[in-house]
Order: structure tokens, then C-alpha cells, then sequence
């Protein structure tokens, strides 16, 4: 008997044949993260906010003092949630927002200034005009007849993206307002001698402007197919605009998120990330090919990305083919370069923020319970001792409701199943050699039992016979039995019930039959 063995397994790698893989990685996940050296099955999801009173959209954290609250668009109106009743906050004049709307993935949103700004691109760009305001207005002194498919801050300034001026559309302009103190909103967005705003039309017609984000001291400008750099140097031009790359550009509006100083970016064909210099693929000859062939063709612009910092990750939420909604996301660790996959609740925007809001801020002063109560009564450092951490806030616009993502274990009651797989292992490093597994030994931890399953192919390509299905407490078992027989064997582990699982690797014990 010979034994093959895998320690702390890496993550999934999907474009390579499995025969070729290294053997810490697995050839498919579902529901699973790659973090300390294990596979661990994601946490769950549950229901927050009540009910929503229309489907969102779109959402946004906004704090102000000592409160916190949520913002969230549908097709035609805006609400405010602060913890206990959800309120309309729709502009009192001018009605409500254009029902021409495609009705998904138009809204977007961010915090200037410390005001939130909302725009759906096809109304004035909204924003909540001073702390204490009521409801949103059509934002101050913009331009008329003008509306811009993005607005972004940058420093003190506000920066819309691909205009259209008295019924014109203008894809390639950039246009930003005159420079603004905090809590403010620009003066004018008319330049003149006296005032810093301005606008410029960057070239390659066809190639049209599709969003920009900050990074470090520049803002990043991405096309379809090209991406520019701009940055402020003052005196009568404000901004200096350069071309950074002219061969990749962003999928989508919301398809880029920041982490450590660099930008990561879903292009139209790959999976890419730059510091404002220099880019490179994290996806080739890893899953690009995978996942773009999975999102679906007519819907793909409901793509978008999301920092969850928590846990130093990416995530990609996307529609399937044949789906409206993101029902997908593909997460990739920037920390351990591993990528998985994770199931979504059919959502069209992920918010980060304070996802118990209205509440002030938890200190040590304010508690009246000694350290002893807290130490029979809580698990210290559990997620949901502190209301003011950041967490994952999914709109359910499929659903009409909001989620906490990233959070217990089910999704929102019903169970859900992590599936880890890997094909092709040659275990002997033979392919000419027939062996046949006799147990299974895995490294894991669990609260509850799993499943394990070994096949086999003669063929480096056929299909797998899953002949061995064996169920492992872990309370009670350290291996288990198994007779699956060919030149390549395949191993899954499936773990469905509402607990904690985590492989840091597994043990196979085999005999070579010899060569056929």
C-alpha cells in the first residue's frame, strides 16, 4: 500500500487540464474560501432590513455623527433605512425618476463631501444637499438639460463621466464642478477665470467612456477598450489627462474595486490588476476562460465587483447564461491568489457599511456588564458583538430584499452545499498504471458530517465513476473505506448542513494493480 497525500490545499484552477494541476489545487469549488492554509466553507447569509418598500436597485451606507444610515434606489424612487422603518426620501420636486430606466444596474452612488450622491444616468444626479435634508434634490447647480452616466469624487471635486448636453451625447467628455469644502456641493460646473471647474473630451472615437474611481493621488478614466490616467496639477488646466493603456479598458460601470494601493479590474476578457503603471492578468491559464464563458451574453452588464476587506477579497458577482440577476460570484483572496465560487441570491448591487444602523458606536465606557458577564455570555470577537462593523449588504432585487452577506450558516434558513472536487490525480505519477483506492484519510474540521466521494477514469479525459460515497463524523471517524479503480482518480468533498467545515488536506491510501 502507498500513500498520497495533500497539505493545505491552494484554491481552483479551471482553465488547465486536471491532469496538470498541482495537487494542493481543485479542479471545481462551490461555496468555498481558501484562507490559513484551508479550504473552509463561506459563512452564510440572513435577511435584515424587514422589507424593503420597492426592489432595490442600489444601496449606500452614509454615516453622519454618531448615526448610520442606508440609502437604497428602485426604478423610480429613493428610501432611507435607520434601523427601524425605511422612509421615503425621493426628491419632493421634480417627482419621481424617469421610468425609462432599463430597470437594472442603473443606479450608482457615493459619499462626497460627506453627502451621498446618487445617479441613475438618465435624471439629474441626485444628491442629499446638507446633513439635516429630508429628501434628496436634483444636485445643485448642474448644468441644464445635462445628464452623465457617472458622477465620482475626486479630492474636493465632483467628476462626471460620458455626458449628454441638450439631447447631444457627448461619450468622451469628462466634466467636473469648481472645488468644494466639506459638507459642500459645488458651486458652479460652468469654468470660468474665477472658478476651478472645467471639462475636456478625451479622443478615440468609438471607444466611449464607461466609469472612474480614485486610486492613490490619481483618478483612473476606463473606456471599453482603453483606460486613462488623470491627475490634478492646479493653474488654468486643473487636470492633466494621459493614456495609461490603449488595449484594456472595464466590462462594465461598477466592475472596479481597490485594494492596497492598486486597482482591480474586470475587463472585457480578463481579470486584470494595475497600480496606475503597470497591469498584469491574475486570471490566465487560471479561470478566465471559465468565467466568461458563464456570464450571461445579453445581461452582462450587471456585472460588477466588491471589496470585501474583511476577508482581503474580490468578489465578481454575475449573471449565469440565461439569468437577469447576479446569482454568481467568483471571489478571488489577493492575500493567497486562490479563486472560488460562491451563490448568490439573484442581487444587483453588494454595499459595504454598518449593516446595524442607528446605532452608536460600542465602547468600553458605555457598557454597564463586567468583563466576567461578558466572558459567560459572549464569544469575544464574534461577528455580531460589535453593530458598527463593516459588513456585506446584498440587494435582492430578484427577491426584494436585503441581505447580510458573509454571515452565519445558511442562506437565510435553507442549507446550502460547499462542494470541493479534484480530477486527474495520477497518484503513483504513472498515467500507465491502474490503482485502486482503499481509504480515504481526511485533514478536516467539522461540526457536522460530510461527504466523501472517490472516482475514477481510464482516460485523462473521460468521464468520472463516482463509485465510493462514504458519509464522515468527524466526532466519531478519521477515514473511510473506498474501491474506485482506474488510471485517474477523482476525490470530492460535499458538506451540506448549516455548520462550519474546513479541509487543511487529505490522505489517500492506494495499491498499484499494475499496467493495462
Amino acid at each position: 500500500m502507498a500513500t498520497f497525500q495533500v497539505i493545505n490545499p491552494k484554491g481552483m484552477i479551471k482553465d488547465t487540464n486536471d491532469t496538470a494541476l498541482p495537487k494542493e489545487f481543485f479542479s471545481h469549488t462551490e461555496n468555498a474560501r481558501f484562507e490559513d492554509g484551508a479550504a473552509k466553507k463561506i459563512l452564510g447569509q440572513d435577511q435584515v432590513f424587514g422589507t424593503p418598500t420597492v426592489a432595490p436597485y442600489f444601496a449606500i451606507n452614509w454615516t453622519t455623527g454618531a448615526n448610520s444610515y442606508w440609502f437604497y434606489a428602485g426604478t423610480a424612487k429613493i428610501y432611507r433605512y435607520d434601523g427601524s422603518s425605511h422612509a421615503n426620501f425621493t426628491r419632493s420636486s421634480g417627482g419621481d425618476y424617469s421610468t425609462n430606466l432599463t430597470g437594472v444596474g442603473n443606479w450608482i452612488g457615493s459619499i462626497f463631501n460627506g453627502l451621498p450622491i446618487l445617479n441613475n444616468g438618465v435624471d439629474d444626479p441626485q444628491a442629499l444637499a446638507s446633513t439635516g435634508a429630508s429628501n434628496f434634490s436634483d444636485l445643485p447647480n448642474w448644468p441644464a438639460n445635462t445628464t452623465c452616466k457617472v458622477i465620482r469624487p475626486y479630492k474636493n471635486f465632483l467628476v462626471s463621466l460620458n455626458l449628454t448636453e441638450s439631447s447631444t451625447n457627448l461619450p468622451n467628455k469628462v466634466r467636473w464642478g469648481a472645488s468644494a469644502e466639506n459638507l459642500t456641493l459645488p458651486s458652479t460646473w460652468v469654468a470660468s477665470s474665477t472658478n476651478d471647474a472645467g471639462s475636456v473630451t478625451l479622443g478615440d472615437a468609438g471607444d466611449f467612456i464607461i466609469d472612474g474611481f480614485p486610486l492613490k493621488q490619481s483618478f483612473i478614466i476606463y473606456k471599453e477598450n482603453s483606460t486613462y490616467l488623470m491627475n490634478f496639477i492646479g493653474g488654468n488646466l486643473v487636470f492633466s489627462f494621459q493614456k495609461l493603456f490603449d488595449d484594456s479598458g472595464v466590462l462594465s460601470r461598477n466592475c472596479v474595486a481597490e485594494f492596497n494601493g492598486n486597482h482591480f479590474v474586470v475587463t472585457a476578457g480578463d481579470l486584470i490588476i494595475h497600480n496606475g503603471v503597470r497591469k498584469k492578468s491574475v486570471a490566465t491559464n487560471v479561470i478566465k476562460r471559465t468565467l466568461f464563458a458563464e456570464i450571461d451574453s445579453t445581461n452582462y452588464a450587471n456585472t460588477f465587483v466588491t471589496h470585501n476587506k474583511q476577508k482581503n477579497e474580490i468578489w465578481v458577482s454575475y449573471p449565469t447564461v440565461g439569468s437577469t440577476f447576479c446569482n454568481k460570484a467568483l471571489i478571488w483572496n489577493y492575500n493567497t491568489n486562490s479563486f472560488s465560487f460562491r451563490d448568490l441570491p439573484d442581487i444587483l448591487h453588494i454595499s459595504t457599511g454598518i449593516v446595524n444602523p442607528g446605532t452608536s458606536p460600542v465602547v468600553w465606557s458605555g457598557q454597564s456588564q463586567t468583563w466576567d458577564t461578558y466572558s459567560t455570555t459572549e464569544n469575544w470577537g464574534m461577528r455580531t458583538f460589535n453593530p458598527t462593523e463593516t459588513s456585506i449588504l446584498m440587494s435582492s432585487t430578484g427577491d426584494t430584499k436585503f441581505f447580510r452577506g458573509d454571515n452565519g450558516f445558511d442562506f437565510a434558513g435553507s442549507d446550502f452545499t460547499m462542494i470541493l472536487e479534484r480530477k486527474g490525480l495520477v497518484l503513483d505519477g504513472n498515467p500507465n498504471t491502474v490503482k485502486q483506492v482503499r481509504k480515504v484519510t481526511p485533514r478536516f474540521s467539522s461540526t457536522g458530517s460530510a461527504e466523501i466521494f472517490v472516482g475514477s477514469s481510464m482516460t485523462p479525459d473521460g468521464t468520472y465513476s463516482y463509485k465510493t460515497q462514504q458519509t464522515i463524523n468527524p466526532d466519531s471517524q478519521n477515514k473511510v473505506d473506498a474501491r474506485s479503480t482506474g488510471k485517474y482518480i477523482a476525490i470530492k468533498f460535499q458538506h451540506t448542513s448549516a455548520t462550519t467545515f474546513e479541509l487543511n488536506g487529505y490522505d489517500l491510501e492506494y495499491e498499484v494493480l499494475g499496467e493495462r
